[in-house]
């Protein structure tokens, strides 16, 4: 397997993406709102979906949301993004998603699901009716979809959505937007948060780390734990506070077991909770909008790409709930299988069963 692979901070994305909207954001595009009118318009959008989408328990009814808000809903009436990490790197050839994370709200409730997507997992259905077969999952998008002509920063976004359109394929549901960030700007996405306070429930020691001069990291069990971006990191008992090296490792132990690309998966979604909840705290007005333009060339997306987007999305999840009942992990042995050939093949029923069960789709009265 070799160096550990840079499982991207999933959960900053869903902050960032789910949260503020997408970026970047375009200072100059042709019908852009200028910062203080697109203010007012966040504003209002946020006031004009938490008042048309969501459920009105005082009324007992159902409103559709008005026509003309930026970030439109799926024929199933929910809001399902793909996020993605990859594992690119300037100097180095291909690239692999090694984080796939498909997050969904009810606009109406709040209700929120997670799943992610182990990236050596195969044999998946496709889009186009065929099967992966032994191409594993995180290489989908560069050997099968990505232009060979493009150079090598540039981000396909055909193949995004080929990728996407296979994904929701595979789980048996719509998603409607796909977003994507690379190894070089994960550091400079967290601190563009502030940082990241989250509860690590299960210390992390992984002797074999290699960050920087040093090896070897630790992680303590602890309640309101500060991580930044990615500083300088020393072996134990010294403790480590870098984001990335938090959603990368996956060797030594977590807790009482072993650590892992599931264990490390599920850190991620920890952190999906931690981000999400620190970004609403923070609310609306000129805290979003500051965000927003702090994470603007950090994410490629094809979310809409306006102020306005970020106070609609802002206005939909505000009220999220996502218990960790909701946030699963596509390993084996419950929701796959280890291959002889050191694939994960999945439990396609039980997916599809989970999927069901939290991507309902949403009734409209």
């Amino acid at each position: 397997m070799g160096h550990p692979k840079p499982a991207r901070l999933v959960a900053v994305l869903l902050a960032l993406i789910s949260l503020l909207g997408a970026a970047p954001v375009a200072a100059a595009t042709p019908g852009a709102v200028p910062l203080e009118g697109g203010l007012k318009v966040a504003l209002d959008s946020m006031r004009q979906l938490a008042t048309d989408s969501r459920y009105n328990h005082g009324q007992k009814k159902t409103t559709k949301p008005k026509k003309g808000l930026p970030v439109n809903l799926g024929k199933d009436g929910r809001l399902t993004v793909l996020l993605a990490g990859s594992d690119w790197r300037a100097k180095s050839g291909g690239e692999r998603l090694d984080v796939l994370m498909v997050a969904t709200i009810d606009p109406r409730t709040g209700k929120a699901a997670v799943v992610s997507i182990p990236r050596d997992m195969a044999g998946i259905p496709l889009a186009d009716g065929g099967n992966s077969g032994g191409m594993r999952v995180n290489s989908i998008y560069y050997l099968r979809y990505r232009d060979p002509a493009k150079k090598h920063g540039a981000v396909d976004r055909k193949a995004m959505k080929a990728l996407t359109a296979d994904i929701a394929t595979f789980l048996g549901t719509e998603i409607d937007y796909w977003a994507l960030t690379r190894f070089a700007t994960f550091a400079n996405l967290i601190n563009s948060l502030g940082g990241l306070r989250l509860d690590i429930r299960e210390e992390v020691r992984d002797s074999s780390y290699h960050h920087r001069t040093s090896r070897g990291i630790y992680f303590p069990q602890k309640k309101g734990y500060k991580l930044k971006g990615d500083p300088a990191c020393k072996p134990y008992p010294a403790k480590c506070h870098s984001a990335l090296v938090y959603a990368r490792s996956r060797k030594g132990t977590m807790g009482d077991g072993y650590n892992s690309d599931w264990k490390r998966a599920e850190r991620q979604q920890e952190m999906v909770r931690a981000a999400v909840k620190q970004v609403i705290a923070d609310g609306a007005g000129i805290a979003l909008v500051g965000r927003l333009l702090k994470v603007r060339d950090k994410i490629d997306t094809n979310l809409p790409k306006t102020v306005e987007a970020a106070g609609q999305l802002y206005a939909l999840v505000k009220d999220m709930k996502l218990p960790r009942g909701n946030m699963k992990v596509l390993a084996p042995a419950t929701w796959s299988y280890l291959a002889a050939d050191g694939t994960v093949r999945p439990n396609l029923a039980r997916i599809r069963q989970f999927v069901d069960n939290k991507f309902y789709k949403v009734k409209r009265k």
